[in-house]
């Protein structure tokens, strides 16, 4: 294996370098969802490209009425492109292409796997928002805010809804701003998509 590597020229090592680290990182993110625990990845990838950083004010986004956005740049698309990127690069010199060729071709497969993630992940929020809620499942529950409420806005926040966590629109009791991360407690129901929620004081 050593003697293998150090064969290697340095830019198919920098490829295969890039590649290891983002399939750790792609497989990390992946069991974590699998497992419930994306918290970290998510907020990771919120923090990144928050709905309030890409522009639009949420009180007149599609955030009002659901949350399924096409995002192509997140942290999930990032690590796909970075994974295929380094594989394919690092593969195509590897049988015998040039350099620029082998470049060019990993941006393409980076760039193809970033748009199908950004795609799939776009699909899940969808199937996900048009699922029969009982939005009324999760009053009284504790959660904590994922996208913040902008003053007399609607932002999101994840929460535990009929048994499995969720991630819900929701605007403040007083119409007051509630940043990232703060948890929140569930007052009520405002429609079939939306709650009114308060910050827990700790």
């Amino acid at each position: 294996m050593q003697a293998w590597w150090t064969e290697l020229a340095p830019l198919t090592q920098a490829f295969y370098g890039c590649a290891v680290f983002f399939t750790l990182l792609f497989l990390w993110q992946f069991i974590t969802t699998l497992m419930g625990l994306g918290d970290s990845a998510d907020v990771m990838d919120h923090d990144d490209f928050s709905a309030n950083d890409a522009g639009p004010d949420v009180d007149n986004s599609p955030y009002d009425h659901g949350t399924a956005t096409f995002q192509l740049l997140s942290l999930r698309s990032i690590i796909a492109f970075g994974m295929l990127f380094g594989w394919a690069g690092a593969l195509y010199l590897d049988s015998g292409h040039s350099t620029e060729d082998s470049v060019l071709r990993g941006l393409i497969w980076g760039g193809a796997g970033m748009v199908l993630v950004a795609y799939f992940f776009y699909k899940v929020q969808q199937l996900s928002e048009s699922h029969n809620r009982n939005l009324s499942s999760c009053i009284g529950n504790e959660g904590e805010v994922y996208i913040d409420i902008p003053e007399n806005g609607a932002g999101q926040i994840r929460v535990m809804e009929s048994g499995a966590v969720n991630y819900i629109s929701a605007r403040s009791k007083d119409g007051q701003p509630i940043q990232n991360k703060t948890p929140v407690r569930v007052l009520r129901t405002l429609d079939i998509t939306t709650v009114e929620v308060e910050p827990i004081q700790s």
